[in-house]
């Protein structure tokens, strides 16, 4: 009878012990499963493909483990007749309680650590993809700063007749410089509508150094590439406009016709920007009579 009792205690405790690795089992699967999420979720944020493959992986292998260890462990619950155990036929000794109570203990605060590790986790993976978003947006915001400031620099030039006749190059397409800096422009602009910085930021600084090497090369060249009767042409006609733009020089017809006259003296030698003749003859209004259109 002994003999029987001591053995029905053994399996007790080792069913008991069984399906206490079961759960841990699945609890280490729902934190692998969530240790993997968020590692996708990380990866992806910065763009990291084969972490974000590998991350993936942990996930399917957690789903596994836990999905496992549940099947086994509801199987095991039919076989023995649920949470139920057929009372031995004797008093039960003291050492069976004390195991059994272990075995909760050890089952259910595994569990436990189980979810503290998962909430924590999950905590941290969001914490991280929120901070990764705010330094991803201030990180946008900069580039896009710098970039707008170059476009606005270059929009004011075209915009300002007198500063394109002090270094008309910075107009002129066939110029190296400026053909590099009009392609930066547009590279920049196509790059900012993407979604990745890392292309974006290298458009930008690509735009920021051919800006400032084409404005550097339209500062010391000037007017100096025409030849002498052209630039003393062109260098009258913004005598003109600069008296045509002073408001306090004289009428508007007078102004008018200082105008006309410059517009006289650069046809055939520079071709004024269209946004610098827009300003002139929209917001300065200075537009020549229809015969000269």
């Amino acid at each position: 009878m002994r003999t029987s009792e001591s053995l029905h205690g053994v399996t007790e405790t080792a069913t008991a012990g069984f399906e206490w690795g079961l759960w841990l089992g699945v609890g280490a699967g729902v934190v692998m499963v969530a240790t993997g999420t968020i590692g996708v979720v990380l990866a992806r944020q910065s763009e990291n493909s084969y972490a974000a493959r590998n991350r993936g992986r942990l996930i399917y292998q957690g789903a596994a483990l836990s999905l496992g260890c549940g099947v086994v462990r509801g199987a095991l619950s039919l076989l023995t007749g649920g949470s139920e155990r057929t009372p031995s036929p004797g008093p039960k000794p003291a050492e069976s309680d004390g195991g059994a109570g272990l075995v909760d203990v050890l089952m259910w605060g595994g569990l436990a650590l189980s979810g503290v590790a998962v909430a924590a986790l999950t905590g941290w993976g969001l914490w991280s993809v929120r901070r990764h978003r705010i330094t991803k947006r201030r990180r946008r915001q900069a580039l896009e700063r710098s970039h707008d400031t170059v476009a606005a620099a270059y929009g004011s030039y075209l915009g300002d007749v007198l500063e394109w006749l002090d270094r008309p190059s910075l107009s002129d397409v066939s110029v190296a410089e400026t053909a590099a800096l009009v392609q930066a422009l547009a590279a920049a602009d196509d790059a900012r509508l993407g979604d990745d910085l890392d292309p974006y930021q290298k458009a930008v600084a690509a735009l920021r150094t051919s800006w400032q090497a084409a404005d550097d090369h339209a500062r010391r060249t000037g007017l100096r590439q025409l030849p002498p009767a052209e630039r003393s042409a062109a260098e009258q006609a913004r005598k003109l406009l600069a008296t045509a733009l002073d408001t306090g020089s004289g009428n508007e017809h007078e102004r008018r016709s200082m105008y006309a006259k410059a517009r006289k003296l650069l046809d055939g030698i520079l071709v004024v920007p269209p946004q610098a003749v827009a300003a002139l003859e929209d917001s300065h209004r200075l537009a020549l009579a229809p015969k000269h259109l």
